[in-house]
């Protein structure tokens, strides 16, 4: 049982750990895997065997599920994971880090209006206060990078991740208290799997690793890192903390992926970028704080 004084550590790691996500993919796509589906079916699959194989092993009636609650899999494993997964990894290849990161955190928008018709989630000037702190620190961080052309095909793939994003604490909602959260991680990561067998060319995909046999290592590493870890903090997370909020604190992972672009590639952060993270922070701390709780 987590203290829910530090819940809101869990989504706070899980933005972390995903704003790792853009150098693995910016190294999987320097050594020749390109094709985003081929990213999405490996992290995918390997990631729902891996628990599958763990769950049967320590208590195989936990993998039980009732067949009225398959939607909510499919929503967390197809129309989320695995088309955000698409969108972003595009995204990924196509612009910056920063770029990509901020155009994906369209998502909280779209957390905290679905749940608030859905879950009756309070609209609180503190979430409101604090997602604009947190977009506008993600704008001046994205305006940072100078050297990338902004097409609009590109800004439409970057909302439809964000959008993509949003949906996995939605579905996730509904069977978070029913199932434990690796089980959760488990059966989306299944449906993502079958998602995407249907999109990739096994034989392109085979080849691509045969002719890098080195990036079966960065693949797993990815796995491990920016997909498994982050999504079962996230959904632990949810048990105890309101989508919206859990939305907003993962902003972490724009911070994280700023500085990783600084350190690892070629992006760099100016007195806006600066600023956007002070005000990304801020917002963050203010939200984590609720110190502003009125109901608009």
């Amino acid at each position: 049982m987590i203290n829910k004084k530090f819940a809101s550590i869990l989504p706070l790691s899980a933005g972390i750990l995903w704003g790792l996500t853009g150098l693995f993919v910016r190294r999987l796509d320097d050594i020749g895997i390109k094709n985003t589906i081929h990213l999405a079916f490996f992290r995918s699959a390997f990631s729902a065997i891996g628990l599958i194989i763990y769950l049967f092993l320590k208590d195989k009636k936990q993998l039980k599920i009732k067949p009225r609650d398959i939607w909510c899999f499919f929503g967390t494993g197809i129309l989320s994971v695995l088309a955000f997964s698409v969108c972003y990894f595009y995204t990924l290849t196509h612009a910056s880090i920063a770029v990509a990161v901020v155009l994906s955190y369209t998502a909280p928008f779209f957390v905290m209006i679905l749940s608030a018709i859905l879950f009756k989630e309070k609209i609180t000037l503190a979430k409101v206060l604090a997602l604009f702190m947190a977009m506008a620190g993600c704008v001046l961080l994205c305006k940072t990078d100078k050297n990338t052309p902004i097409t609009p095909l590109i800004i439409t793939v970057g909302v439809l991740s964000g959008l993509a994003y949003a949906l996995y604490s939605i579905f996730a909602r509904f069977v978070v208290g029913k199932y434990p959260p690796l089980v959760i991680t488990a059966y989306t990561f299944a449906f993502t799997a079958l998602g995407s067998i249907f999109l990739i060319d096994l034989r392109e995909f085979g080849s691509a690793i045969s002719n890098a046999p080195s990036c079966i290592f960065i693949l797993v590493a990815f796995t491990a890192v920016s997909t498994l870890m982050p999504y079962v903090l996230l959904t632990i997370g949810l048990k105890y903390i309101e989508p919206g909020k859990a939305a907003i604190l993962t902003t972490t992972e724009v911070l994280t992926a700023s500085i990783c672009g600084v350190l690892f590639s070629t992006d760099t952060i100016g007195t806006a970028g600066i600023f956007g993270i002070i005000l990304l922070i801020a917002g963050v701390i203010l939200v984590n704080t609720g110190s502003v709780s009125k109901k608009l």
